[in-house]
């Protein structure tokens, strides 16, 4: 048996037709007279993810907010719907921004210094850059990356930062002098006034950003990056250009498998697994 597996053959009319019947029995067909396309999936997938084209489910703000940090200062606000946005930034940081919460970045980050700001909680996964810093500021603190992966949680009195790689730096905004280094594992809860820093007891805590996870008309070459290292698969493309397509998905508690069918099915696409466990898109012919 040939060891490389291939996957070519979609039967698309009878997937549409399912999709069709699975938004409008959950209300979330538009309006009569709305333009919308759907990508062509399975009933069985459609109920783990869904792909739309022209809207979004679920509630999700986006828009432009004009010179505060930079011409172009970009804001993100999620509502309630236990989803986790995923944001790959133009350094190619990636933040997954979880519910009811604010995240304001600009479009390009300057060249000395990356600076965004948080209201509420995200996830962290910072490109190394050592010439231009990365600063998170929030209520109560501010958070000077010295590492990688990290979670902050932002509340209007107080807040809480879990480090899973790397090391921060939190210093609170009411008394910057008083500050403290957080390593791999470890926490620190603050207010206003105080800082305490403590072991991270539980560590599936910070798997609450892949349980729902939702990217709206982003490259596909991001995308990949993240369910990369979530997953830690070795996911390519045959030809570059596929890594330039967009999509607008929402993953839910989807393992890999599902995960690389969708994307398959959702740009006409077909996938192989290699040998060596690689998993390669190309063209569909």
């Amino acid at each position: 048996m040939d060891p490389v597996k291939s996957y070519k053959e979609v039967d698309t009319d009878k997937a549409w037709a399912k999709v069709l019947y699975r938004l409008e029995e959950d209300g979330l067909l538009p309006e009569q007279g709305a333009v919308v396309r759907v990508s062509l999936v399975p009933r069985r997938l459609a109920v783990a993810a869904t792909i739309l084209v022209l809207f979004a489910i679920g509630s999700l703000s986006y828009f432009i907010i004009p010179g505060i940090w930079s011409p172009k200062m970009l804001t993100l606000q999620t509502g309630s719907d236990n989803s986790t946005y995923v944001q790959t930034l133009n350094d190619g940081s990636i933040v997954y921004l979880g519910d009811n919460s604010v995240l304001k970045y600009p479009a390009i980050f300057k060249s000395d210094q990356r600076k965004i700001s948080l209201s509420g909680e995200a996830f962290f996964d910072i490109a190394p850059d050592s010439a231009s810093p990365f600063i998170i500021e929030t209520e109560n603190a501010i958070v000077e990356v010295l590492g990688t992966a990290f979670n902050i949680r932002s509340g209007d009195d107080d807040f809480e930062v879990i480090v899973e790689e790397g090391s921060v730096r939190v210093s609170l905004r009411s008394l910057p002098d008083l500050s403290a280094e957080v390593g791999r594992w470890e926490m620190i809860y603050g207010s206003d006034s105080s800082l305490e820093k403590l072991p991270v007891v539980d560590r599936t805590y910070l798997s609450w950003r892949m349980n729902r996870m939702q990217f709206r008309d982003e490259r596909l070459g991001n995308i990949i990056s993240v369910i990369s290292k979530n997953y830690d698969v070795n996911i390519g493309f045959y030809d570059d250009e596929i890594a330039e397509r967009r999509l607008n998905v929402t993953f839910d508690d989807n393992n890999i498998s599902t995960i690389i069918e969708v994307i398959a099915i959702g740009l006409g696409l077909d996938y192989e697994i290699l040998p060596d466990s690689r998993i390669m898109f190309d063209d569909r012919n």
